[in-house]
């Protein structure tokens, strides 16, 4: 140590330790949280940019539901009169079934009336029916099945789902004259 001092004098060394201790101070008081602070506010404007495209990709729907609900016509579901089927017309209801299966883009595997109903005075026929195709489309031939004027109830529906695509069988009933 006599030797740095005898180079250097002692009051310098002093003086340098302040001054890089000054420094230091300075570096780790202010410019350390600065840097700190403007990171953070750096990770807010990427955050709030993010939330701007995203607002600007959603405006156009946000449009459309604000003007939407005043020019949506409300769907009513068919309710047509009563009428019944003639027992005439009995053979016609496996085709009747059809049409309205191909308008809800549904497969229908079979449509067969119960014989054994149509004896005596009855004034209902069970229908058995098969049809093959996607829930929506199901949904769609609910809609114009009720739509049927001598439809008078659906007793029965059971779905079973396959690989590619869902099955259901129903049990329906026809007003017969």
């Amino acid at each position: 140590m006599e030797k740095i001092y005898a180079i250097i004098p002692k009051r310098s060394i002093i003086i340098l330790f302040a001054c890089i201790s000054c420094l230091l101070l300075i570096v780790l008081a202010g410019i350390v949280p600065q840097q700190m602070a403007v990171s953070r506010l750096d990770n807010k404007i990427v955050s709030i940019q993010f939330q701007i495209e995203e607002q600007k990709k959603l405006q156009p729907y946000y449009q459309v539901l604000q003007t939407g609900p005043q020019s949506v016509r409300v769907k009513v579901l068919p309710l047509p009169e009563r009428s019944p089927l003639s027992r005439m017309k009995i053979d016609t209801v496996p085709s009747i079934i059809r049409e309205e299966a191909q308008k809800a883009h549904i497969d229908m595997v079979s449509a067969s009336p119960d014989l054994n109903a149509l004896g005596g005075e009855n004034r209902f026929v069970l229908v058995n029916a098969t049809l093959k195709g996607s829930f929506l489309n199901f949904r769609k031939f609910l809609i114009g099945l009720g739509g049927l004027p001598c439809l008078e109830a659906i007793e029965e529906v059971r779905i079973q789902q396959s690989e590619d695509s869902m099955e259901f069988r129903m049990k329906i009933w026809l007003a017969m004259a």
